[in-house]
């Protein structure tokens, strides 16, 4: 018999290897290779996958090379203990589940795969690939040091919750957490081994598409990245077409964070620091009343962002959450001083103050005061100058109403009479550039309904200059 003991205290039954007092599973790598030579592989594979076909799950201290499963249908979980793998693929299979525990692999491929749970704990992976997998419970992989971390078209398709003691157990969670010496975290993202897995299964690259990442929840939660000066630049977490809670905590990021084509709900941020660059594209936020109350008061204080925030074409369903991103993405630009791109974002903030307003539960006559100031700051903090931050409309709408607008109204009413007795359009535009730099020469006078146009252009001339006088100055002379 092997000599191998398991942690319960039995041995293991297999027969030993010739030359050996260890089974195949069991033997080490250099003492097999040294009996055996390269014929060690194939002797390791075919006795774990006849193992397998017999209805053994639970395999402890194992020693294997390249292990392929495919289409395999379990009922049991399938665990690797204080094992030692180099490629371990699992694909078309459904099983009810995979453990590894205190093991160590250098490649792990779960490839178009159905299972309710996957557990990986205080193990070692350079490489770990979820693909096309479908899971009704919960995938975890906490407590390890894992290189590469990829989930891709991975979505949650369990339907009920089990109840015990009046608390909803959690399912759909999709966990990393105590995770160590990682370079990359990428959730539905493209990278050169992804091809390679497509086009060995035949399947074609440019036709592929990708599904969208879907779980109740996805919490990265206390992750070490690795801080070699090759990888600081890199984007290290990306999150690409995943639907559902975000959580994002204890995490110090040397490099990018990136979020695109996501719909997010409630995310938090943490005690979360990024040293480079966080990036959100084409995301949808959607968030409750409660994450207004509880996790929107903190996010300035949560979340710091080293580098800069960039937000282009988001959606945010509540104007209060929208203003606090963009006043962050604001603050991040003007630290390095690009008060243009700052602008940007200082517009888009006002904006959504501005939405937030119309969406108080007053009611009565503090409504409509409340509807009105909207409508005024509109009118003349956003039409005339994009709230100061952008000194060509001022001009563009001054000359088109002193040279086009009043002149028109003017010879429409007939309003205005002077030293001339036939009064031309150049003489009304004259008149309205008169008018609007309230200089007044006096040849030509407003009559009737063209003192009333006259006042009020008077008023407009003076509102416009006095906006690109200030818009202008707070743009170059800042």
């Amino acid at each position: 018999m092997c000599e191998y003991i398991y942690e319960n205290g039995r041995k293991c039954r297999l027969k030993p290897v010739e030359g050996s007092s260890y089974c195949p599973l069991h033997i080490p790598y250099d003492e097999g290779e040294k009996i055996l030579g390269d014929e060690i592989k194939r002797v390791k594979e075919e006795t774990f996958l006849k193992r397998l076909k017999a209805g053994q799950t639970y395999f402890e201290g194992v020693y294997l090379y390249d292990v392929t499963i495919k289409e395999h249908r379990g009922e049991k979980i399938l665990v690797f203990k204080n094992s030692q793998i180099k490629s371990l693929v699992i694909e078309n299979s459904t099983f009810k589940g995979l453990i590894l525990l205190n093991s160590s692999v250098e490649r792990l491929i779960i490839f178009q795969s159905k299972a309710e749970t996957l557990l990986i704990k205080g193990s070692t992976v350079f490489g770990l690939n979820v693909l096309r997998v479908d899971f009704s419970s919960n995938i975890s992989i906490r407590d390890s040091s894992v290189k590469y971390l990829m989930i891709n078209s991975t979505q949650y398709t369990g339907t009920s919750e089990e109840e015990s003691y009046g608390e909803k157990s959690v399912r759909g969670l999709l966990e990393l957490s105590n995770l160590r010496d990682v370079r990359r975290i990428g959730i539905n993202t493209r990278y050169p081994l992804l091809r390679k897995i497509l086009e060995e299964h035949g399947v074609n690259v440019s036709e592929a598409g990708r599904r969208t990442v879907k779980a109740r929840s996805l919490v990265i939660r206390d992750v070490s990245f690795d801080t070699a000066p090759r990888f600081k630049r890199q984007v290290r977490l990306s999150i690409v077409g995943f639907s559902g809670n975000l959580t994002l905590e204890d995490l110090n990021v040397f490099g990018h964070v990136e979020v695109r084509w996501s719909h997010l709900r409630n995310p938090e941020f943490v005690h979360t620091f990024i040293h480079s660059n966080l990036i959100m594209r084409k995301s949808h936020i959607h968030v409750d009343s409660t994450w207004m109350m509880t996790v929107l008061p903190s996010l300035p204080v949560e979340l710091t962002v080293e580098g800069f925030m960039i937000l282009e074409d988001c959606k945010f369903n509540n104007p209060g959450a929208e203003e606090v991103f963009h006043r962050l993405a604001r603050t991040s630009w003007e630290r390095s001083g690009d008060f243009e791109r700052a602008d940007r974002y200082y517009y888009l903030e006002m904006v959504a103050r501005r939405k937030a307003r119309l969406r108080t539960r007053r009611r009565g006559l503090k409504k409509l005061l409340d509807r009105f100031e909207v409508i005024f700051e509109w009118i003349f903090a956003d039409l005339t100058c994009k709230y100061g931050t952008d000194w060509k409309r001022p001009i563009i709408l001054w000359l088109f109403a002193v040279n086009v607008l009043f002149p028109l109204l003017f010879l429409a009413t007939q309003s205005v009479q002077g030293i001339s007795k036939g009064m031309s359009l150049l003489d009304y535009e004259y008149f309205s550039v008169v008018t609007a730099t309230t200089l007044g020469y006096g040849d030509y006078h407003p009559i009737g309904v063209g003192r009333v146009i006259a006042s009020v252009e008077a008023l407009f001339g003076m509102f416009m200059w006095a906006v690109f006088l200030t818009v202008f100055a707070r743009k170059y002379m800042r």
